[in-house]
């Protein structure tokens, strides 16, 4: 653990303090450190107790659930207990490497025995240039979202420190907090930057060059923003990575238990896939599940099968929608978890099972979606990330003691020691959906690392810390299946815990050769950046460059554009919208992938987006936006500008026809277009250009809104300017099921993409 001083202190490599502390070292390393790492050397032993939280140890356990990151409070010495000259806060899991070095024993014959060595991970400063390009933007999505949060606390000028800050493959961690003297503004960020950018990979070298003019300049105001600009950077260069992931999971009922209550998936059948950010993934997809079935009169069991069941069925179709936002992706694991809380609910309400005759489980999740591994957890079973030299729980128990240290009543090590400490808040099935609070959390998949999720069978007296180095860390370098490695864990959980059944998920993930992307030297670039020009051009001072998208083959241009907005026009142009149109204007065709991989770099627009907000755009990037990918699904609205001279959307309203057909073309028997209920969920199922260039696609009604009545007739409407024409009042609604054509400008204007489809949405409409 990290000791961090109030003042100057005596203690020396090798000294005992307070009776049971190891002094490691003394921060007397290359390069030296204002830090010193120190040992316990009884764990098992509560840490003295204190009668009063300081205040900047409140600072840490207000940050509590930011485990990925932080380090946590593990004790407070004051120097009546230690004998030194000021205040000493130990900080477990903090930002320590730790290396078995092998030594061979003199003349006595001996097996090899392990070494210790622990040291200070590397700063970013040090391991930026070594970082590909993915890691360097994901270590700066990483400051962008947790600004906020260090925000609130007042200690956001913690970021700002580039040598404080950690880096373990892609996972960034902090060393210490560091109180702010004033409100940071989000600019100051741009200055620990600026040195970065001068040698970041030169493929996103121009992109951040501009991030950090926008900064400075306030273009980039908001931590949301930057976040969602360094998010969109990162899915465009994932397209070009390629990672081998394989995964595996089993079962125990341990030598205590008459049954087993956990669950998990997949069991027993290890798994590995090579995958590419180019397609989605197959399926099955990398899914790891590990549940934990508690109470209801021995019906744990019931409990966390119906989960996994659930869960399976929900996320295993992600795969078939690449490509969406972090925050997508979050909701969506989110639905999953409510919709296995409700189902598991209501078995408990159909057999009035009340109080502690409630069955219900803890779960965690691990579901690759690319660039990102998604970790969703609700209870105590854990999920925790495993490089060579690391192992971070980066998962918070729903339990009490965390509840205490989170609150700022005691630390979790004095927490946790309480008779209730280990009693959970929040499990699936106990109570009501409006109650929980699922976490979820997203690793970049550019990394050399290990997944380990488990059940609190194997994680109870921090024996995966202990066994970690030993049985998960040498799986980063070493090939071969990770069944024997699940094997040994749960065989050591029932031998050092064997309290309670156990469940062990491995998950590995190898980046593989030749994913790096470079500079597309190309007519793509608009602007010709040198190597050291980092500033956008001057003379375009309005406009805002971002990152530039080419689809590959088999799936359309437009669905990176849509991630950014999908319902307001002018929320569209200021994304990726605009961008498309230049390309459109310079001659390119979409479906078309070049045979260099296309970096990130800043893109001048021709049109101010000022000039463009509620405005109709421009007939050349009308033609280049309007891209529909098949199996997007999309939902009818009142087009905010109806127009009379066209059948299709006269009043407003989205129409389907039976073949695609030139909307000047006279209606005629057989080709009048049928209403599609506002409000209802379409899904493309085809697309057809026809011989005089108009694009259309088939769309299939998946569902209609409640109480909407399939025979209802459609009322004729006006609009102020000009009336709407005469209706077909023997009209009805079209029903789910149904399928028509629409040219695709007309679906753009009386339909809105989604980007989340719930069950009963998706309706008639299977992938």
């Amino acid at each position: 653990m990290l000791a961090i001083s109030d003042g100057p202190q005596k203690a020396r490599p090798g000294d005992l303090v307070a009776g049971r502390f190891l002094v490691w070292s003394d921060g007397t390393t290359s390069p030296p450190t204002a830090h010193s790492i120190w040992l316990d050397t009884r764990p098992d032993h509560p840490v003295p107790p204190l009668e009063q939280i300081p205040a900047s140890v409140l600072n840490y356990l207000k940050l509590f659930a930011l485990g990925q990151h932080m380090p946590r409070p593990y004790a407070y010495l004051i120097p009546e207990q230690t004998g030194l000259t000021a205040a000493v806060l130990l900080l477990d899991m903090a930002p320590i490497s730790v290396r078995i070095a092998q030594t061979v024993q003199g003349d006595s014959g001996q097996a090899p025995q392990g070494q210790v060595e622990a040291a200070l991970l590397p700063s970013l400063s040090q391991a930026w240039v070594q970082g590909t390009a993915l890691q360097q933007l994901n270590w700066l999505r990483q400051l962008a979202q947790l600004w906020p949060q260090l925000a609130t606390e007042r200690v956001a000028s913690t970021l700002l420190r580039v040598d404080e800050l950690r880096v373990d493959g892609a996972l960034l961690r902090l060393t210490t907090l560091t109180p702010d003297a004033a409100h940071p503004p989000l600019a100051e960020l741009a200055a620990g930057w600026q040195s970065l950018v001068k040698t970041a990979q030169p493929s996103v070298r121009p992109y951040l060059g501009w991030l950090v003019k926008s900064l400075k300049d306030g273009q980039l105001s908001a931590a949301k923003d930057l976040l969602a600009e360094l998010e969109g950077a990162i899915q465009t260069l994932g397209r070009e990575l390629l990672v081998a992931v394989d995964w595996a999971a089993d079962t125990d009922q341990g030598p205590t238990r008459d049954r087993n209550e956990d669950a998990c998936y997949p069991e027993k059948e290890a798994r590995q896939q090579r995958l590419s950010g180019r397609t989605a993934s197959p399926n099955p997809p990398p899914l790891l599940l590990v549940c934990d079935g508690i109470g209801g009169h021995e019906q744990g069991n019931v409990a966390s099968q119906t989960a996994i069941k659930l869960l399976q069925q929900e996320l295993e179709p992600l795969t078939q929608q690449p490509h969406l936002s972090p925050s997508a992706i979050a909701e969506r694991l989110r639905q999953a978890l409510i919709l296995a809380n409700d189902a598991i609910s209501a078995r408990n309400n159909d057999e009035q099972r009340s109080a502690r005759a409630r069955m219900g489980t803890t779960v965690v999740v691990a579901l690759v979606h690319f660039p990102y591994v998604s970790i969703a957890h609700i209870g105590d079973s854990r999920a925790y990330r495993i490089s060579p030299h690391t192992c971070y729980q980066i998962t918070v128990d729903d339990d009490v003691a965390s509840r205490e240290a989170q609150l700022g009543y005691a630390l979790y090590s004095e927490a946790v020691q309480l008779p209730s400490g280990g009693a959970l808040i929040q499990a699936l099935g106990i109570s009501n959906s409006d109650l929980l609070y699922p976490t979820v959390q997203h690793l970049l998949l550019d990394d050399k690392a290990v997944l380990l999720l488990c059940s609190d069978g194997l994680s109870d007296y921090d024996r995966v810390e202990a066994l970690a180095p030993h049985l998960v860390g040498p799986l980063n370098q070493q090939p071969g299946s990770l069944g024997p490695a699940v094997s040994a864990l749960i065989q050591q959980a029932n031998r050092l815990n064997g309290h309670d059944n156990v469940t062990v998920g491995l998950m590995r993930f190898i980046p593989q050769p030749g994913a790096a992307v470079t500079l597309n030297p190309g007519p793509l670039r608009q602007t010709q950046a040198e190597p050291n020009d980092l500033e956008p051009d001057a003379s375009h001072p309005t406009t805002r460059p971002t990152t530039h998208v080419v689809a590959p083959a088999g799936r359309t241009a437009a669905s990176p554009a849509l991630r950014r907005s999908r319902v307001a026009w002018g929320a569209f142009l200021g994304g990726m919208a605009v961008v498309l149109a230049v390309l459109g204007a310079v001659g390119l065709f979409f479906g078309r992938r070049p045979a260099v991989p296309v970096a990130l770099r800043p893109l001048q627009r021709p049109w101010p987006l000022a000039a463009l907000a509620g405005q109709p755009l421009p007939e050349m990037a009308l033609a280049a936006t309007l891209e529909v990918p098949l199996g997007s699904y999309w939902q009818s609205q009142q087009a905010s500008s109806p127009d009379p001279n066209l059948p299709e959307i006269g009043d407003g309203r989205l129409r389907l026809r039976p073949q695609p057909v030139p909307s000047v073309q006279p209606t005629t028997a057989g080709s009048a277009p049928a209403l599609v209920a506002t409000g209802s969920v379409l899904r493309v199922v085809s697309r057809q250009t026809t011989a005089d260039n108009v694009d259309w696609v088939r769309v299939q009604v998946c569902s209609i809104p409640s109480g909407v009545s399939l025979d209802q007739q459609p009322q004729e409407t006006t609009q102020p300017t000009a009336p709407a024409p005469p209706l077909d009042l023997s009209q009805q609604l079209l029903a789910p099921g149904d399928e028509g054509w629409v040219e695709v400008r007309h679906l753009y204007r009386t339909a809105a993409f989604l980007e989340l489809v719930t069950p009963a949405q998706s309706g008639r409409c299977q992938p």
